[in-house]
């Protein structure tokens, strides 16, 4: 019997700020085309890992491996490059550039042209900017957004503007997506349109990691769930199981079951 190698190791990752340990020895793994779910009450730890993970904050102690390649302490502006993308808790959308234009934004990585060429308009750059376009397109249509593709990012509801950073996240052709708290301030209709298209992504073959306070999100998209309290795991299990366990019962509701 052979075991697949995961796509997303974390070995033991510590981050202390002053005399508070944020992160505490953190290690979990991400399986290819599955959904790992991190989640905690406040002040768990929850994003500092995340940054941790993507180069935004150095560990104190630990290492992450993507793909089989140590990338602890990486710039994150070379995430990309390697096939990891991520979000961030509230939405960082240019409001005055087009549903369209936000998207291709994450595809940039595909592109040859430079300073020069973009300021001449040479024909490379035009060729390029109109395959972004179409790659923007194909995603907004995949998470149906494309009646949005010609309205201004800032003008969309909360909800929407959630998924058109998903789907720029997924124009720079990741292999895992690191999405942080993406259900924050959406209602149970917004947040049944991004639990469909989580699912729909993962189906296309890209791996995530979400960070969630909402429960019922997290047990409806992910294969494994790592709960922290205080920076260190207390559970990692299925949904169904974690659900049930009375440490994470009692971190949340703050009694004993």
């Amino acid at each position: 019997m052979t075991t697949e190698t995961p796509l997303l190791a974390v070995h033991g990752l510590t981050r202390r700020f002053g005399g508070v340990t944020a992160v505490d020895d953190v290690s979990f793994t991400v399986a290819p085309g599955t959904v790992r779910a991190i989640i905690g009450p406040n002040g768990a730890g929850k994003t500092t890992l995340l940054d941790l993970m993507t180069g935004f904050t150095a560990p104190d102690a630990g290492r992450v491996e993507f793909a089989g390649r140590d990338i602890t302490g990486i710039r994150p502006h070379r995430l990309p490059a390697l096939g990891l993308a991520r979000t961030f808790q509230s939405a960082r959308l240019v409001g005055t550039l087009t549903v369209r234009e936000n998207v291709m934004l994450g595809g940039y990585r595909f592109t040859r042209a430079r300073f020069l060429s973009d300021g001449l308009r040479l024909p490379g750059t035009r060729r390029e900017e109109r395959a972004l376009g179409r790659r923007a397109d194909e995603l907004l249509e995949f998470l149906e957004l494309g009646a949005f593709a010609d309205s201004l990012a800032g003008e969309l509801p909360a909800g929407a503007q959630r998924l058109v950073e998903v789907a720029r996240g997924l124009a720079g052709g990741p292999t895992l997506l690191l999405l942080d708290e993406p259900a924050a301030g959406l209602d149970d209709t917004e947040t049944g349109e991004l639990a469909a298209a989580l699912r729909a992504v993962c189906a296309g073959g890209i791996s995530l990691v979400v960070i969630e306070h909402n429960i019922e999100l997290v047990m409806t998209v992910s294969d494994h769930v790592t709960v922290l309290d205080a920076g260190r795991v207390i559970a990692d299990d299925v949904p169904q199981r974690v659900q049930a366990d009375p440490a994470v019962i009692e971190a949340y509701l703050g009694v004993k079951p």
